[in-house]
């Protein structure tokens, strides 16, 4: 009777452990997957489920720290791993749902075991059992402190840098490619891989391309880095901005120089024409597509000698060496010359350096401007003869009692040769000069006194030393002038007419603005 008790209680205790090891497995497999336990061996694994890495061993880990954002999504670990293992993705995808798979490495050394369980996946990396593989120890620390250098410098770098694979998609990104992205769409980027930021793009390797991404520019570099491209996105909003009001700017000087009547050229510092007006198509007849070619300095004034647009030279080597000339005298700033051309027309070439090695050459058309000098000079000319033919002595005193104006009369009245002299006299030196000839007279302080064109010219005859009489006359004239007579005494004397009722005729004087 006590066996059976006892044979009874055994039977209840293996019963009840056996429902506490059916409650466990039951709870294990509600409460999710295990930790992978630390292995007996060094061994480096993951455990996905869901697409999500949701565990791994301690260089596991590692690797996934290596990854930067987004390592936790099972693509990103796949993605990284088919490097080495070029048919993982598909060997995963044709893995069964319960099964194990092993791969070995491209480089024949490495192999990784795919076990699947229940919609779990292990990972677990290791050698090839037929390989051997020996490790120096000295090598591998230089290398991971190498590793852990460039993951330094491509998170710490201020600008986005991503590697991308032939289909365009984000295989590795930045801290600051992925902050681009968060301010793009306004949303961090957790979804892996994250957005790319110029989708429509075509990046080349070993080309730079300048790019527009959420309103800000970049100037794009990719190079190639295996089956993938590497790509930096520098910022350029600041030089775009400056290229864009260096633009306006020359918009705005080409308006302003289209409205110039003086033909400019401007030669860059290789001799080159980079620029010009539409007034120097017109004074030159040098058609648009010429000087559009960009002609060199020679080839323009081989064309304007052409067109017979600047004066012909004795010879070829005096004109070429005109031109070395022309080219030196600009640069130092002394380059001016007037060209005298078929036709009654006078250009008036101007060189002007510029700071950075070119210069500009202006071209002026002063023909009118000289044909106006040459028609004053004349009336000039021959209101000097009108006064040289008169046989009375004038002198003419401006507003401020300069004397301005006199005759041959004058000169030989008072043995003097004012054309001749440099020095400016004013009334003043004129009374001394007249009163050291003449005999004392108060009449010389009189004309000292401003003339009053209301009243009667101061008037008087006055002796000279040789014994002459002469009459000296003060006729005031417009803008505050005098004019100073002097007559024979015998001579009769005609009146000038009041300021009022001379007829003013066209002069240089009524012709001056």
């Amino acid at each position: 009777m006590s066996y059976e008790i006892i044979w009874l209680s055994a039977l209840v205790v293996a019963a009840a452990a056996a429902s506490a090891t059916l409650a466990a497995l039951w709870i294990t497999s509600r409460s999710g997957p295990p930790i992978i336990l630390r292995p007996t061996r060094n061994e480096t694994a993951f455990l996905i489920e869901h697409g999500r890495v949701v565990d791994a061993t301690r260089s596991g880990r590692a690797i996934l720290d290596g990854l930067g954002e987004g390592s936790d999504h099972a693509d990103v670990l796949i993605r990284y791993l088919s490097d080495a293992f070029p048919g993982l993705a598909g060997a995963i995808r044709a893995l069964p749902e319960i099964a194990e798979r092993s791969l070995v490495a491209r480089d024949g050394i490495g192999r990784v075991t795919l076990d699947r369980e229940r919609g779990r996946l292990r990972l677990t990396l290791g050698d090839d059992e037929n390989a051997r593989v020996e490790v120096d120890r000295v090598c591998q620390t230089a290398v991971e402190t190498e590793l852990e250098s460039l993951r330094a410098i491509g998170s710490g770098l201020p600008y986005p840098v991503w590697r991308e694979d032939r289909e365009g998609r984000v295989r590795w990104a930045n801290a600051a490619y992925l902050d681009m992205v968060a301010e793009i769409t306004g949303e961090e980027a957790t979804a892996w891989p994250p957005q790319h930021l110029f989708d429509d793009e075509i990046l080349i390797p070993g080309v730079t391309k300048r790019l527009q991404a959420g309103g800000r520019w970049f100037e794009c570099h990719a190079i190639s880095a295996g089956q993938e491209t590497l790509v930096s996105a520098l910022p350029v909003d600041a030089l775009v901005r400056a290229e864009t009001a260096l633009d306006s700017f020359r918009q705005a000087m080409s308006r302003t120089f289209s409205n110039l009547t003086v033909g400019l050229a401007v030669f860059d510092e290789e001799r080159r024409l980079s620029v010009f007006n539409p007034a120097l198509t017109e004074m030159t007849t040098l058609p648009v597509e010429v000087l559009s070619g960009r002609p060199t300095l020679e080839g323009f004034l081989d064309a304007l000698r052409a067109r017979h647009m600047m004066p012909e030279p004795r010879d070829y080597g005096t004109w070429r060496e005109r031109v070395v000339d022309m080219e030196r005298a600009a640069q130092e700033g002394t380059y001016s010359e007037m060209w005298h051309l078929p036709g009654g027309r006078t250009y008036r070439f101007t060189g002007r350096p510029q700071p950075d090695g070119a210069f500009a050459l202006l071209m002026e058309d002063i023909s009118a401007e000289l044909g106006l000098t040459r028609r004053f000079r004349n009336q000039i000319e021959t209101g000097h003869a009108v006064l040289d033919a008169l046989t009375e002595a004038i002198a003419v005193f401006d507003e401020a009692g300069t004397l301005v104006v006199s005759n041959e009369a004058y000169d030989e009245l008072w043995q003097i040769d004012q054309r001749e002299s440099m020095t400016q006299l004013t009334l003043a030196d004129a009374i001394r000069c007249w009163s050291s000839r003449a005999h004392p007279t108060p009449f010389w302080d009189r004309l000292t006194r401003p003339a009053d064109p209301a009243q009667n010219p101061p008037e008087d005859c006055v002796r000279l030393l040789d014994g002459r009489l002469v009459r000296v006359i003060r006729e005031p004239l417009a803008r505050g002038a005098s004019m100073v007579r002097f007559l024979p005494h015998s001579a009769e004397v005609s009146p000038l007419l009041p300021a009022s009722r001379r007829r003013r005729r066209p002069g240089p004087a009524a012709q001056t603005p």
